[in-house]
C-alpha cells in the first residue's frame, strides 16, 4: 500500500528495485538537449549559435526578464543547434543541442576535491 503525504505526494514501499545498488557512474551522452526555460519565470535568452564551442559552465542563455535565471552548460562540446524539443511537461520549448566532445571546464570553477560543501544559505 503506498502512503501519501499531508499535502500530496507519494511515498512508496522502501524496497525499490535500486534499495541495494551501489551509485553508478554513468558515461556522458554523445548529445545534450539543455531546455532554456527551467523556471517559472521568462524563458532565458540564447547567447550561443550553431558550431560555437562551450564549455561546463558556459553561460549558453542569459536571464530573459523577470523571475528569469541565466542557463549554463553541464557538458562541453559544439553547439548543434537551438531546436525546440519536449520538455519534461511534454510542450515544446526552446533548447541548445550540445554535440558533447571531452571534458573542458570554464576557468575559475573549483573542482578540487576539497570543496567545501557545507555552506549556509541565507535569505
Amino acid at each position: 500500500m503506498l502512503k501519501t503525504f499531508k499535502i500530496g505526494g507519494v511515498h512508496p514501499a522502501e524496497n525499490k528495485i535500486s534499495a541495494g545498488a551501489a551509485i553508478e557512474q554513468l558515461p556522458l551522452p554523445e548529445v545534450v538537449s539543455i531546455p532554456v526555460a527551467q523556471h517559472i519565470g521568462a524563458p532565458a535568452k540564447v547567447l550561443v549559435k550553431r558550431n560555437d564551442e562551450v564549455k561546463v559552465g558556459t553561460v549558453i542563455a542569459e536571464s530573459g526578464g523577470f523571475l528569469s535565471a541565466n542557463i549554463h552548460s553541464s557538458v562541453s562540446g559544439v553547439v548543434q543547434k537551438i531546436d525546440n524539443v519536449y520538455d519534461a511537461s511534454g510542450y515544446r520549448r526552446q533548447a541548445v543541442i550540445i554535440k558533447v566532445e571531452g571534458d573542458e571546464w570554464e576557468e575559475g570553477i573549483d573542482k578540487t576535491s576539497d570543496l567545501n560543501k557545507n555552506i549556509t544559505l541565507r535569505g
